[in-house]
């Protein structure tokens, strides 16, 4: 069951200028509940102004977004109360933290929301499980802490307003690779234990491989590709003429496959390469 959809939605920026520029462009896509889904394509492909239509933040020029079943736009005037429900953790929220500890800004959104005081201690905990906040932290001015931390900071501040759907502009942009894996990894076990919807806008192939159900492909506007991993990682000609590249590891696998070691050529994990190179040396095939 789809928990968004987009329906011919269109967007221009600049509409009826010089500097008209069409970054939407009849866009159908269906975001399926407790799933996580990957957004990727180049720069300028239309990635953050679509993510930024699922919420409200931006209206479309044409079409309907529809937020379980209703059109979000029926009534602009309520348009604040979609935000709490499609939730958005914009590229480097780092800079918009702002209490005097890291519990306060975590628990601003639901206080705003009026829930019980109770009922924020759980969320703020809860979210800063989620996130790999230490309790000792929750106490620290948020001004204090590393980048990574204060990424971290500002996810669980989202987290906390419990939305349906998760909306994540390159989480893990700037961060090492131990930061990725502890910021994806727990966006993971999060949509695992509470059965939420993620959507992850990334450049890296590699962590669309891993974290992702499904991945939407965009390319100069348009959706061009949406699938699963495995179907949308074996177009590699298609990824390339928009741009993007398949992960390392199923390059690899190509290589193989052209000295005539026949595995498959939708293979997107380290795991699956290796599965399926002990399958093909099982099978006496003369190694390689």
């Amino acid at each position: 069951m789809s928990i968004i959809e987009l329906v011919d939605v269109g967007f221009i920026y600049g509409k009826k200028s010089p500097y008209e520029i069409h970054a939407l462009q009849n866009i159908n896509l269906k975001i399926e509940e407790g799933c996580i889904t990957g957004i990727i394509g180049h720069t300028g492909s239309g990635k953050s102004t679509l993510v930024q239509i699922f919420n409200g933040l931006i209206r479309p020029d044409s079409g309907k977004v529809l937020v379980n079943g209703k059109d979000i736009w029926e009534k602009p005037k309520e348009i604040s109360k979609i935000r709490y429900i499609v939730g958005m953790v914009m590229q480097y929220p780092e800079y918009q933290l702002f209490a005097d500890t890291v519990w306060e800004d975590i628990a601003y959104g639901p206080r705003n929301m009026k829930v019980s005081e109770e009922e924020v201690k759980k969320r703020v905990e809860r979210s800063a499980y989620f996130c790999g906040i230490s309790k000792e932290t929750l106490e620290k001015s948020p001004f204090d802490l590393s980048g990574g931390q204060k990424r971290r900071v500002a996810l669980a501040g989202v987290m906390a307003m419990d939305p349906d759907v998760l909306v994540l502009d390159e989480p893990a942009a700037g961060l090492d690779p131990r930061g990725r894996r502890e910021i994806l990894g727990g966006i993971k076990e999060y949509r695992e234990k509470s059965g939420k919807s993620v959507v992850i806008v990334s450049h890296s192939m590699e962590d669309m491989a891993m974290y992702c159900d499904t991945i939407a492909v965009m390319s100069h506007g348009k959706l061009i590709m949406h699938g699963d991993c495995k179907t949308v990682f074996s177009e590699k000609e298609m990824l390339a003429e928009a741009g993007l590249d398949v992960p390392e590891i199923t390059n690899t696998v190509h290589a193989l496959r052209k000295r005539g070691i026949e595995i498959s050529k939708s293979i997107y994990t380290v795991d699956g390469a290796v599965n399926a190179i002990k399958e093909y040396l099982r099978g006496d095939k003369n190694g390689l």
